[in-house]
Protein backbone atom coordinates (compact mmCIF):
# COMPACT_ATOMS: atom_id res chain seq x y z
CA UNK A 1 0.00 0.00 0.00
CA UNK A 2 1.09 3.45 -0.75
CA UNK A 3 -0.24 6.81 1.43
CA UNK A 4 0.79 10.11 0.28
CA UNK A 5 0.17 13.61 2.30
CA UNK A 6 0.80 16.46 0.05
CA UNK A 7 4.20 16.08 -1.13
CA UNK A 8 5.40 13.90 1.34
CA UNK A 9 5.17 9.81 0.08
CA UNK A 10 4.68 8.27 3.95
CA UNK A 11 4.36 5.07 3.03
CA UNK A 12 5.61 3.71 -0.91
CA UNK A 13 4.43 0.49 -1.83
CA UNK A 14 5.18 -1.04 1.69
CA UNK A 15 4.14 -4.91 1.51
CA UNK A 16 3.33 -7.29 4.51
CA UNK A 17 2.59 -10.67 4.88
CA UNK A 18 1.65 -12.35 8.74
CA UNK A 19 0.58 -15.21 9.93
CA UNK A 20 -2.12 -16.88 13.00
CA UNK A 21 0.11 -17.16 15.88
CA UNK A 22 2.75 -15.14 14.10
CA UNK A 23 4.82 -12.27 15.93
CA UNK A 24 6.35 -9.65 13.59
CA UNK A 25 8.25 -6.80 14.60
CA UNK A 26 8.38 -3.75 12.30
CA UNK A 27 11.22 -1.83 12.61
CA UNK A 28 13.26 1.52 11.22
CA UNK A 29 14.31 5.25 11.55
CA UNK A 30 12.10 7.61 12.77
CA UNK A 31 9.95 8.89 9.94
CA UNK A 32 10.42 5.61 8.43
CA UNK A 33 6.93 5.00 8.24
CA UNK A 34 5.83 2.43 10.88
CA UNK A 35 2.84 4.15 12.46
CA UNK A 36 1.65 5.39 9.28
CA UNK A 37 1.33 1.59 7.97
CA UNK A 38 -0.26 0.46 11.54
CA UNK A 39 -3.23 3.03 11.07
CA UNK A 40 -3.76 2.51 7.27
CA UNK A 41 -4.34 -0.85 8.43
CA UNK A 42 -6.35 -0.07 11.48
CA UNK A 43 -8.57 2.33 9.25
CA UNK A 44 -6.92 5.90 11.11
CA UNK A 45 -6.11 6.48 7.01
CA UNK A 46 -7.12 5.59 4.06
CA UNK A 47 -4.20 4.75 1.64
CA UNK A 48 -4.38 6.19 -2.21
CA UNK A 49 -3.86 2.82 -3.35
CA UNK A 50 -2.97 -1.04 -2.23
CA UNK A 51 -5.08 -3.45 -0.17
CA UNK A 52 -4.96 -5.09 2.81
CA UNK A 53 -7.21 -8.36 4.17
CA UNK A 54 -6.93 -10.68 6.97
CA UNK A 55 -8.62 -14.06 6.31
CA UNK A 56 -9.68 -12.88 3.26
CA UNK A 57 -11.63 -10.21 4.56
CA UNK A 58 -10.91 -6.36 2.59
CA UNK A 59 -9.68 -4.16 5.23
CA UNK A 60 -9.21 -0.97 3.77
CA UNK A 61 -11.52 1.34 4.12
CA UNK A 62 -13.66 0.49 7.25
CA UNK A 63 -13.54 2.40 10.11
CA UNK A 64 -11.86 1.13 12.84
CA UNK A 65 -14.62 -0.33 15.00
CA UNK A 66 -15.78 -2.21 12.10
CA UNK A 67 -12.18 -3.47 12.19
CA UNK A 68 -12.35 -4.43 15.57
CA UNK A 69 -15.49 -6.45 15.31
CA UNK A 70 -13.47 -8.02 12.68
CA UNK A 71 -10.55 -9.34 14.81
CA UNK A 72 -8.44 -6.05 14.00
CA UNK A 73 -7.27 -4.40 17.05
CA UNK A 74 -4.47 -1.68 18.18
CA UNK A 75 -2.69 -0.30 20.51
CA UNK A 76 -1.24 3.29 20.54
CA UNK A 77 1.98 4.86 21.71
CA UNK A 78 0.64 7.36 24.00
CA UNK A 79 -1.54 6.23 26.71
CA UNK A 80 -4.63 8.40 27.58
CA UNK A 81 -5.71 8.66 31.20
CA UNK A 82 -9.50 8.33 30.29
CA UNK A 83 -10.47 10.70 33.02
CA UNK A 84 -11.60 9.05 36.12
CA UNK A 85 -12.23 5.63 34.30
CA UNK A 86 -10.63 2.82 36.43
CA UNK A 87 -8.79 0.00 34.96
CA UNK A 88 -12.10 -2.33 34.73
CA UNK A 89 -13.64 -0.07 33.21
CA UNK A 90 -11.69 0.49 30.24
CA UNK A 91 -11.20 -3.06 29.82
CA UNK A 92 -15.43 -3.18 29.68
CA UNK A 93 -14.72 -0.49 26.65
CA UNK A 94 -12.69 -2.67 25.40
CA UNK A 95 -14.98 -5.43 24.96
CA UNK A 96 -17.76 -3.07 24.69
CA UNK A 97 -16.24 -1.52 20.78
CA UNK A 98 -16.05 -5.26 20.15
CA UNK A 99 -19.64 -6.64 20.65
CA UNK A 100 -21.26 -3.80 19.24
CA UNK A 101 -23.16 -0.25 19.92
CA UNK A 102 -20.04 1.01 22.10
CA UNK A 103 -22.08 3.36 24.14
CA UNK A 104 -24.88 1.41 24.97
CA UNK A 105 -22.38 -2.03 25.73
CA UNK A 106 -20.60 0.44 28.28
CA UNK A 107 -23.50 1.22 30.25
CA UNK A 108 -24.83 -2.00 30.26
CA UNK A 109 -21.17 -3.21 31.30
CA UNK A 110 -20.62 -0.61 34.08
CA UNK A 111 -23.71 -1.89 35.79
CA UNK A 112 -22.61 -5.22 34.89
CA UNK A 113 -23.08 -8.11 37.88
CA UNK A 114 -20.09 -9.07 39.94
CA UNK A 115 -19.55 -12.42 37.98
CA UNK A 116 -18.99 -10.78 35.24
CA UNK A 117 -16.74 -8.16 36.54
CA UNK A 118 -14.73 -11.33 38.44
CA UNK A 119 -14.49 -13.08 35.29
CA UNK A 120 -12.81 -9.56 33.20
CA UNK A 121 -10.51 -9.60 36.30
CA UNK A 122 -9.91 -13.85 36.04
CA UNK A 123 -9.24 -13.73 32.26
CA UNK A 124 -7.92 -10.20 31.41
CA UNK A 125 -6.35 -8.61 34.40
CA UNK A 126 -4.79 -11.12 36.10
CA UNK A 127 -2.62 -12.98 33.33
CA UNK A 128 -1.62 -9.16 33.36
CA UNK A 129 -0.48 -8.37 36.52
CA UNK A 130 -3.48 -6.10 36.63
CA UNK A 131 -5.91 -7.51 39.00
CA UNK A 132 -4.91 -5.73 42.43
CA UNK A 133 -5.53 -2.27 40.68
CA UNK A 134 -8.63 -2.92 38.66
CA UNK A 135 -10.79 -0.75 40.70
CA UNK A 136 -8.38 2.12 40.87
CA UNK A 137 -8.77 5.41 38.07
CA UNK A 138 -6.49 4.45 35.09
CA UNK A 139 -4.35 8.29 35.75
CA UNK A 140 -3.34 6.77 39.12
CA UNK A 141 -1.27 4.52 37.96
CA UNK A 142 2.58 4.77 36.75
CA UNK A 143 3.11 4.91 32.59
CA UNK A 144 4.05 1.29 32.55
CA UNK A 145 0.79 0.19 33.80
CA UNK A 146 -1.43 2.26 31.66
CA UNK A 147 0.59 0.70 28.96
CA UNK A 148 -0.22 -2.42 30.59
CA UNK A 149 -3.80 -1.53 30.36
CA UNK A 150 -3.87 -0.11 27.01
CA UNK A 151 -2.76 -4.11 26.08
CA UNK A 152 -5.74 -5.00 27.73
CA UNK A 153 -8.45 -3.30 26.43
CA UNK A 154 -6.94 -4.50 23.31
CA UNK A 155 -7.24 -8.07 24.71
CA UNK A 156 -10.74 -7.50 25.69
CA UNK A 157 -12.09 -6.63 21.90
CA UNK A 158 -10.58 -10.51 21.39
CA UNK A 159 -8.32 -9.85 18.56
CA UNK A 160 -7.13 -11.97 15.93
CA UNK A 161 -4.66 -9.88 14.66
CA UNK A 162 -3.42 -7.14 17.47
CA UNK A 163 -1.04 -4.25 16.35
CA UNK A 164 0.97 -2.93 19.00
CA UNK A 165 2.54 0.73 18.31
CA UNK A 166 5.61 1.05 20.34
CA UNK A 167 4.20 -0.93 23.29
CA UNK A 168 7.34 -0.42 25.60
CA UNK A 169 8.48 3.18 25.13
CA UNK A 170 8.51 4.96 28.04
CA UNK A 171 9.37 1.74 30.28
CA UNK A 172 12.05 0.50 32.21
CA UNK A 173 14.55 -2.28 30.97
CA UNK A 174 12.52 -4.24 33.57
CA UNK A 175 9.20 -3.38 32.27
CA UNK A 176 10.49 -3.67 28.62
CA UNK A 177 11.36 -6.97 29.53
CA UNK A 178 8.30 -7.71 31.69
CA UNK A 179 6.43 -6.62 28.40
CA UNK A 180 8.23 -8.34 26.06
CA UNK A 181 6.88 -12.09 28.10
CA UNK A 182 3.83 -10.28 28.53
CA UNK A 183 3.16 -10.02 24.34
CA UNK A 184 4.45 -13.80 24.12
CA UNK A 185 2.17 -15.25 26.64
CA UNK A 186 -0.53 -12.97 25.07
CA UNK A 187 0.34 -14.68 21.61
CA UNK A 188 0.10 -18.19 23.24
CA UNK A 189 -2.65 -17.82 25.38
CA UNK A 190 -5.29 -16.10 22.90
CA UNK A 191 -4.07 -17.80 19.53
CA UNK A 192 -3.37 -14.56 17.68
CA UNK A 193 -1.01 -12.90 15.26
CA UNK A 194 1.07 -9.87 16.32
CA UNK A 195 2.87 -6.77 14.49
CA UNK A 196 4.68 -4.86 16.71
CA UNK A 197 6.44 -1.42 16.09
CA UNK A 198 9.33 -1.03 18.26
CA UNK A 199 12.65 0.80 18.73
CA UNK A 200 13.87 -1.26 21.47
CA UNK A 201 15.91 -3.98 19.47
CA UNK A 202 16.99 -6.18 22.65
CA UNK A 203 12.81 -6.54 23.08
CA UNK A 204 12.34 -6.75 19.80
CA UNK A 205 14.68 -9.65 19.36
CA UNK A 206 13.27 -11.24 22.57
CA UNK A 207 10.04 -11.14 21.39
CA UNK A 208 9.28 -11.30 17.56
CA UNK A 209 9.45 -14.54 15.14
CA UNK A 210 10.40 -12.56 12.42
CA UNK A 211 11.25 -8.83 11.92
CA UNK A 212 10.59 -6.60 8.95
CA UNK A 213 12.81 -3.18 8.14
CA UNK A 214 11.10 -0.01 6.41
CA UNK A 215 12.92 3.09 5.86
CA UNK A 216 11.66 5.91 3.75
CA UNK A 217 8.51 4.53 3.70
CA UNK A 218 9.08 1.40 1.77
CA UNK A 219 10.40 -2.71 3.25
CA UNK A 220 14.33 -2.65 2.80
CA UNK A 221 14.82 -5.98 4.31
CA UNK A 222 12.68 -8.90 6.22
CA UNK A 223 14.23 -11.79 7.82
CA UNK A 224 15.70 -13.34 11.95
CA UNK A 225 17.11 -11.35 14.47
CA UNK A 226 20.39 -12.54 13.60
CA UNK A 227 19.89 -11.85 9.65
CA UNK A 228 18.83 -8.29 10.69
CA UNK A 229 21.88 -7.09 12.53
CA UNK A 230 24.13 -8.57 9.86
CA UNK A 231 22.85 -7.28 6.92
CA UNK A 232 24.69 -4.44 5.19
CA UNK A 233 21.15 -2.25 4.19
CA UNK A 234 20.12 -2.01 7.54
CA UNK A 235 23.12 -1.46 9.46
CA UNK A 236 23.11 1.74 6.71
CA UNK A 237 19.87 2.76 7.92
CA UNK A 238 20.58 2.50 11.57
CA UNK A 239 24.42 2.93 11.85
CA UNK A 240 25.01 5.69 8.89
CA UNK A 241 27.35 2.50 7.38
CA UNK A 242 28.75 3.15 3.80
Amino acid sequence: MSIRFGGVLAVDNMSLDVEPHEIVGLIGPNGAGKTTFINCLSGAYVPQSGKATWKEADLLGRQPHELIRRGVVRTFQNVASLHDLTVLDVVKLGQAVRHGNPMRQLRDMLRSERARDAELIRTILQPLRLAEVAHQPIQSLSYGMRKAVDLARALAAQPQILLLDEPVAGLTAQEGAMMSRVIRDVRDRVGCAVVMVEHKMDVVNATCDRIVVMASGARIFEGSAAQVQSDPSVRRVYLGEP
